[in-house]
């Protein structure tokens, strides 16, 4: 299922996996919902930050994938990751909130 396919649907957070030992680094985010789910995955990661609220897994409020332009102005609310930015490449950003939160910033982004 895709992230897309999640809109408007309860789903939680179902397990978040970095490994830095890889090259590139990776990140897969699983989310799951009533019968179905969403794997997201991440290469080149340029920073991570997980808070779980609950080891479980935990409901989800909102999940945004952002695309950050390599060129011209980020969100204002992305501009902490500025230091991670060499102009090379646009990067994905992930925000995960809910009692949980996460947040990965990556240079390749696949939904699948």
């Amino acid at each position: 299922m895709s992230l897309e396919q999640l809109r408007g649907r309860f789903c939680w957070l179902v397990s978040v996996a970095v490994r830095t030992d890889l090259r590139p680094s990776t990140a897969v985010v699983e989310l799951g919902t009533e019968g179905a789910g969403a794997v997201l995955r991440f290469e080149g990661v340029l920073h991570a930050r997980v808070c779980f609220a609950d080891p479980d897994g935990d409901f989800v409020d909102e999940v945004l994938v952002r695309e950050l332009p390599q060129n011209g102005p980020w969100p204002e609310e992305a501009r902490h990751l500025l230091e991670h930015h060499d102009n090379r490449c646009a990067l994905w950003w992930l925000t995960v909130t809910g009692p949980s939160t996460v947040e990965i910033l990556a240079e390749r982004f696949d939904e699948g």
